[in-house]
């Protein structure tokens, strides 16, 4: 999704919320990457509050984001509370927030409605969790550095390629410059970068972030290449493709990055657009891999959100 615009609600948002990576900071994020390990290997720790209630949100298909989700929500030996998926149509924010409070101990939300998302998070006495919007999906990219942090020893110190253009997984990326002292390098097309103001703000932080618009530059010494789906009018014959196409990853893409790069996909993937099949297939791909990561990720997020930490 080609976005223009960027929103930044988090100067006026009360603790506790995770909307994006600047919610967590840097010691946040690394705490959340530590406790996933935990969760994963053991042994468990106690969960932060006893059988948590927790409403959940999910416009789509949402496959992954159920798994991941239910999965935390049972290993915190919680309970899954279903919303209805107008609810962010529905009413005023505030008055949903105010009675979410009274049956929820958090709130799990995807929806491609970032502003509501961000309205509902200001009136909400419970922590609210960005599962996707429009302009965010923090969770994946915890999971995505939890995986990176397996490979490498340590997520500190990576270059990462992110491969597409401006939208909601090129944001959370590049946020993780702002909270990780890594680098984060969009690769794409000239005027398909993110905004200045949230490449400015991403760069402010421990890491760093930038835009370059050749992939083989790009690419060089990247130790993981991202990618993800092309915006829907890339998808079809004409200029956007074309422009696009030069950025599909392939096997002799790859090879440009560090000897040891890993390629990832947020999934669905598409073969023959942001990836070819034999690049999806090869030993460097860890995107199947990297999606059992999602649970004691989000686990370990929510079980922090549920102590009070942000």
């Amino acid at each position: 999704m080609r976005l223009n615009t960027a929103m930044d609600s988090s100067a006026s948002r009360p603790d506790g919320h995770l909307i994006d990576l600047y919610d967590l900071g840097p010691d946040g994020f690394a705490a959340v990457l530590d406790a996933a390990g935990r969760w994963k290997g053991g042994p468990r720790p106690a969960p932060a509050r006893e059988r948590p209630r927790v409403a959940t949100l999910f416009t789509g298909a949402a496959f992954r984001t159920r798994l991941a989700f239910d999965t935390a929500i049972a290993e915190l030996g919680g309970r899954r509370l279903d919303l209805p998926d107008g609810l962010t149509r529905r009413e005023p924010m505030g008055d949903a927030a105010a009675v979410l409070a009274h049956y929820a101990d958090a709130v799990v939300v995807r929806t491609p409605d970032h502003a509501a998302l961000a309205e509902l998070a200001a009136h909400s006495a419970v922590p609210v969790v960005n599962a996707m919007t429009s302009l965010g999906h923090p969770c994946e990219v915890v999971s995505e550095a939890f995986t990176l942090a397996e490979r490498f020893g340590a997520f500190r110190g990576l270059r990462i390629a992110f491969v597409g253009g401006d939208g909601n997984l090129c944001r959370s990326w590049l946020e993780a410059a702002a909270v990780a002292e890594v680098e984060v390098v969009q690769v794409c097309p000239p005027g398909r970068e993110a905004p200045r103001e949230v490449l400015d703000r991403a760069a402010s932080g421990p890491g760093e972030a930038g835009v370059v618009h050749d992939l083989a530059a790009g690419l060089a010494g990247a130790d993981a290449v991202y990618t993800d789906v092309w915006p829907e009018e890339a998808r079809v014959p004409g200029e956007a493709r074309e422009e696009f196409a030069r950025f599909r990853i392939d096997r002799a893409a790859l090879d440009r990055a560090a000897g040891r790069a890993v390629l990832m996909h947020c999934m669905p993937v598409r073969r023959g657009d942001e990836v070819t099949a034999e690049a999806f297939a090869d030993p460097r791909c860890i995107a199947l891999e990297a999606k059992g990561n999602l649970g004691p990720t989000h686990t370990a997020i929510l079980d922090r959100l549920l102590a009070g930490g942000g």
